[in-house]
Parts: structure tokens; sequence; C-alpha cells
């Protein structure tokens, strides 16, 4: 299906929606065959008509539905060949907008409520309008970011509650995922990427006063690999949402940045020691106490910035 009408060359929002649209029809109630009608639709997937239009073309040429007048008629259920494969597959220039829009948020040069323009972006990150627009979409549905009139955006801030109900998401994902990690066999590539990543942090760790700023992105690749053994498409996109929020809303308050990265970093060292002894109970306490290390920064970090 994915090389029919050269569907290859369309954006990662196209993909995105597909995959979406895909997941509502999976999704709809037993005996019903009519999917969301095209207003309802744009608000469902925060898209545009003409990004749902596009879509209900390819899905009609996939004979996955049909148009019956203002009907939408599903065919057939969707299978795995009809999703796209869009996890690591960002194109250089997402990849571009992506890198630039965070070192933005990390250095401090965007702050909550600040408010920005999808020209100014373009023209200060090398990208296209049309790169910037994608991107900007694909992000404000996790609440960091919202639109505004003539084309501007604006960060947002978090109250305590919004804090706590991500922290929790985050917590019951985690903490699954590590017991599924535990369970790999010793021959999985896994453990040895374990291994690579806690010399690396002791590296960074000797040195912290110097290499702190090093440690955001140990910290994504630990995270990063504890999670994906679960191997949950749903876990994944939404997972992706909360570390970004976790990660980069902590990052606006610079205030004892190194003495917080030296408590997490000692942390990660007590959950990497634990998981590559296959020490089940150490791991979980560890992991357990540093993801409620993670909630107290955070909200310290929204009460930071909310004074």
């Amino acid at each position: 299906m994915h090389g029919k009408n050269g569907v290859n060359d369309k954006t990662y929002l196209f993909k995105q929606s597909i995959n979406r649209m895909l997941q509502h029809i999976i999704d709809l109630p037993s005996g019903q065959n009519i999917m969301a009608n095209d207003i309802e639709l744009t608000k469902l997937l925060s898209i545009s008509r003409t990004t749902v239009r596009s879509c209900i073309k390819h899905l009609c040429e996939a004979e996955i539905i049909k148009r019956d007048g203002p009907n939408k008629v599903v065919l057939r259920q969707p299978i795995q060949i009809d999703f796209f494969n869009i996890e690591n597959k960002s194109s250089t220039k997402d990849v571009q907008i992506e890198k630039y829009f965070l070192d933005l948020i990390n250095t401090g040069k965007l702050l909550p409520g600040d408010r920005f323009s999808e020209l100014n972006l373009a023209k200060n990150s090398g990208c296209t309008t049309i790169t910037v627009r994608e991107f900007l979409i694909k992000f404000s549905n996790n609440g960091l970011i919202e639109k505004i009139p003539r084309g501007r955006w604006r960060m947002v801030e978090f109250d305590e509650e919004f804090a706590r109900e991500l922290v929790s998401f985050r917590q019951m994902v985690e903490m699954r995922a590590i017991t599924e990690l535990l369970k790999l066999p010793m021959d999985n590539p896994i453990w040895q990427e374990l291994e690579e990543l806690l010399t690396r942090h002791k590296v960074v760790r000797a040195d912290m006063e110097n290499r702190y700023l090093e440690f955001p992105d140990l910290d994504k690749c630990l995270h990063y690999a504890i999670k994906k053994s679960t191997n949950n498409r749903f876990t994944n996109q939404f997972y992706d949402i909360v570390s970004f929020i976790c990660h980069y809303h902590y990052q606006w308050d610079k205030t004892g940045e190194l003495e917080r990265f030296t408590v997490a970093i000692d942390e990660h060292i007590d959950i990497l020691n634990n998981l590559i002894t296959h020490n089940t109970a150490g791991a979980i306490m560890s992991l357990e106490r540093h993801l409620q290390s993670a909630e107290t920064t955070l909200l310290r970090c929204v009460h930071g910035l909310e004074s």
C-alpha cells in the first residue's frame, strides 16, 4: 500500500493523520461502519479540512472506505500494513526545525507566555514555513504551545494539576516498561546498550561540574531504552509527548541545575546497575525513586515559573 500513488512522498502530518484515522475506524463501536464527518475529523485530529480530504482520498484508493453521499462507509478493517511506520522517519528538515525549536527552549530564549511566528522560525531555522507549520501542529497536541491568529503561536504555562496528571501517566508507563525489560533474554542487544549507557553516565559523573549539560541527552537515552521494551505503538506515541513536556518544561527553570542533574545522574547509575545485574526488585525501586524525584522537580519548576 505504501508504494502506491507516490505515498512515500507524503508529509509526516499526512502519515500521522492516516494512522489516526485508521485507529478511529478500529475504535468504532461494534456494528457501526460510518466514520465521523469531515468537520468532526478536523476537530478530532486537529488538522485542516484540506488534510482531511487528502487522507479520505487515500483511504478510498486503498479500498478501506468509500464515499456514500455525505457518509464515509467502512469497507474493511485496517491491517498492520495499512499503517505508516513514522517512527524515526523524520526528514533532515524535520530534525532541523525540531532541534532549533528545542534549543530555543533549552537556552531560555522561549519562555512560558512568549509569542513567536511561523515566519520568524522558518527564517531563523533555515526551514520552509510548511515544515515549520507541520512541526508546530504536531506538537500543539501536547499542550506545550497553542495557536493564536495570523500565523503566530504562544508558549503556554502548566498548572499543578496538569503536571501531576502528566507525571502519573509517565510513572504508569515506565513502571510497566521496566518489568517488561527485565524479562528480556540475556542475548538481547538491550543489555549491551545499557552497559554502554552506564559507561557514558560514569564519564560525565566524573567531571559533572564541567559536563553536567550533557545530562539531558543521557536522560533521554535511558528513558527511551526503558520505554521501548513495551513495543506498543500507542504507548510510544503518547510517551513521546509526555517526555517532551516533562523534560523541556523544567529546562525553563535554570536555578540549581547542576545540583538537580547530579542527583538525577546518580539515580540513573543506580537504575542501570540494578538492570545490568538483573536485580528486579532493586531496578523497580530505583526507577520509582527516580520518578518521584522527577515529579518533585517538575512541580517545583511549575510553581517557580508561575510565581
